[in-house]
């Protein structure tokens, strides 16, 4: 019986081929990668605890390779990085330059301390890790022995600090104000501006009210046009602010009209003006003291009526 045919034996020369070409398509794509040159080193031999030192890492390539450097997440341990500089790619003759300086610092206590780098080229959608020479620097010591009996200070004076004005801060807190301000302003500000017009009202209402019983008690008690003159003006005045108008150049008769003829303050005012511009005063002064609580008595008729009209129209608004 003839021995049976393996199973090579029943593949087809196409499918020999085929399978050759799965087994070394890998070895030949990887065997037409560019060359690339990666070189790593220190710009110094030595560097000081916490000192920042410089690292080049550098690459030479074909232009259609694409190599990466290690970026800020890259364990550059025992180092730190402090920052990277990274310079466009040169390319002279058919050889492209890549270049990084990388600016790093130790704490580490070793005395030699070394760093080796690893750059990625990609190139027909494959990736190759390429490894730069390890290289070393030695740390400085500037501190070679301990005591180990250290004295300690009990205690250490301060140092004067100079006190500076922080115009951010105050800066903030004054636009904040005036924005707190502006607001309560807008919600508020009518009731706030009336509120304040009824009390200055009432202040000087009081203050005349006093001042004129003052200058009323004075003429009864030495009978002296001064203190009538005083009076009258004292009145005038008091009216002028109220009303807001010149009543204080008015003359009687404007005064009356402009009163539209009040008996109370016609009256008064003629046996006042008899009295001044007459040089006389009657046996019984009690009628132009009467004349001057008249006076009073109106002035204090014309503060309510001007109060209450405020109120009003702040009501309504």
């Amino acid at each position: 019986m003839p021995p049976a045919p393996s199973r090579n034996q029943n593949l087809s020369p196409f499918k020999k081929y085929l399978w050759l070409f799965l087994w070394l398509g890998p070895l030949l794509s990887w065997a037409q990668l560019p060359s690339v040159k990666v070189d790593g080193y220190f710009l110094q031999d030595s560097v000081e605890l916490g000192k920042s030192l410089k690292y080049v890492l550098r690459s030479k390539h074909a232009p259609q390779a694409e190599v990466v450097f290690p970026d800020s997440t890259f364990n550059f341990a025992p180092f730190e990085l402090v920052r990277k500089d990274f310079y466009p790619t040169r390319t002279v003759k058919g050889v492209s330059t890549d270049s990084t300086i990388y600016t790093l610092r130790t704490f580490n206590l070793k005395p030699v301390q070394a760093l080796q780098l690893t750059a990625r080229l990609f190139y027909s959608g494959d990736t190759l890790l390429l490894q730069a020479d390890r290289d070393s620097v030695v740390l400085i010591q500037n501190v070679t022995t301990v005591s180990d009996d250290l004295p300690l200070k009990s205690a250490t004076p301060l140092m004067p600090v100079i006190e500076q004005f922080n115009y951010i801060y105050w800066g903030m807190g004054a636009v904040a104000a005036a924005i707190l301000i502006g607001g309560v302003w807008v919600l508020f500000g009518k009731s706030i501006n009336t509120r304040y017009k009824l009390y200055v009202l009432q202040k000087d209402q009081n203050q005349f009210q006093s001042r004129l019983q003052t200058t009323r008690d004075r003429f009864k008690r030495l009978k002296t046009l001064d203190h009538l003159e005083r009076a009258i003006i004292l009145w005038k005045n008091y009216l002028t602010k109220l009303e807001d108008t010149e009543i204080n150049s008015f003359t009687t008769k404007e005064i009356t009209t402009y009163y539209e003829e009040d008996e109370r303050v016609s009256n008064a005012l003629r046996v006042c003006d008899r009295a001044i511009y007459g040089n006389i005063i009657s046996d019984d002064e009690t009628e132009v003291a009467d004349s001057l609580t008249q006076l009073a008595e109106f002035a204090a008729q014309r503060y309510v009526l001007i109060r209450d009209n405020l109120r009003n129209v702040a009501s309504t608004r």
